[in-house]
């Protein structure tokens, strides 16, 4: 047996689906007849820790509306709005309700714009609780050689899992017996055709790509649609590849989120390169404006006119 302090330093497997059934067994210190033991599978347990992906903390819809106005592009028409407002209470018409149209249309469009954009956003931050959804309550394995129920989240490496029509995987695993198992790997590939698996090792040939999911190698979240088969499980949690796409959407690497303007989260690594390019096509677009605000300006006061 391994002691506690073994399994603290045991590392991740690379390439599983080029591993041989006796190499599995001895990193993982399990058996694919007896699986691993009780005791075993709650020291994994205790220093992996639970088999499911981490949610970060989500931002309330009156967050999302004031970070709607954090824009500089926002910032800058707010800045406009108020000017307009401000010139007019100082001149000659300061008293016609009329000449603040102006800076009040700008005011609504602002505040309506940045309301739209909250609500649509507060609509579409459940992609990782949709992700998380993407597995079911508990699964078989084998445990000191009899097939018990387990809980999901208490799914380990090392584990064999059995697979039947219509599980969806609990992690990723490498087959070790598959029977005609075929399985939907939309969420990973988008492709809607099921995918047949395998149990045989494919030696990879000298230069060939790596694949994005191997015909040995079954992964978490992915839906059985055919056949039976067992596995051991090789990543779980965040480490599996749906927990990848997780971090990815959560923005990162999992680190511990950063604050914007030291109160408001910073979501800046969750925008996608479309939204990223409109915010630097706006600030520069509001950068020329201010340019020419300022050239206008200096001519004004050169030709002594209010009105240039």
């Amino acid at each position: 047996r391994l002691s506690r302090s073994a399994l603290a330093m045991a590392p991740t497997l690379a390439d599983p689906d080029q591993k041989t059934t006796e190499e599995l067994e001895a990193h993982f210190g399990t058996s694919v007849e007896q699986g691993l033991t009780a005791r075993r599978a709650e020291e994994i347990l205790a220093r992996d820790g639970p088999n499911e992906l981490e949610k970060p903390p989500k931002p309330t819809l009156l967050m999302l509306f004031i970070l709607q106005l954090t824009g500089f592009v926002i910032i800058l028409l707010l800045v406009a709005a108020m000017a307009s407002i401000a010139v007019n209470a100082t001149g000659p018409n300061k008293d016609d309700i009329l000449s603040y149209t102006t800076g009040k249309a700008i005011f609504v469009i602002v505040i309506l714009n940045a309301g739209i954009a909250a609500w649509t956003e507060h609509k579409a931050g459940d992609a990782l609780d949709a992700l998380s959804k993407m597995t079911q309550a508990s699964i078989f394995v084998i445990r000191d050689g009899s097939e018990v129920k387990v809980d999901v989240p208490d799914v380990v490496r090392g584990d064999l899992v059995v697979l039947g029509t219509g599980d969806v995987v609990p992690a990723d695993m490498r087959l070790i017996e598959a029977d005609d198992v075929k399985v939907s790997e939309m969420a990973l590939t988008g492709e809607p055709d099921d995918v047949s698996k395998t149990a045989k090792l494919k030696a990879k040939k000298p230069g060939e790509p790596e694949k994005l999911t191997p015909e040995n190698m079954v992964f978490s979240g992915c839906s059985v649609t055919n056949g039976k088969g067992k596995g051991i499980v090789c990543e779980t949690g965040m480490s599996t590849r749906i927990g990848r796409i997780a971090q990815l959407i959560a923005g990162g690497d999992g680190a511990k989120p950063q604050k914007k303007c030291g109160c408001l989260p910073d979501t800046s690594g969750n925008a996608t390169p479309l939204q990223q390019n409109l915010e630097k096509l706006g600030g520069r677009i509001g950068m020329m404006a201010i340019v020419v605000c300022i050239v206008i300006f200096i001519i004004g006061v050169a030709m002594d006119r209010t009105d240039p």
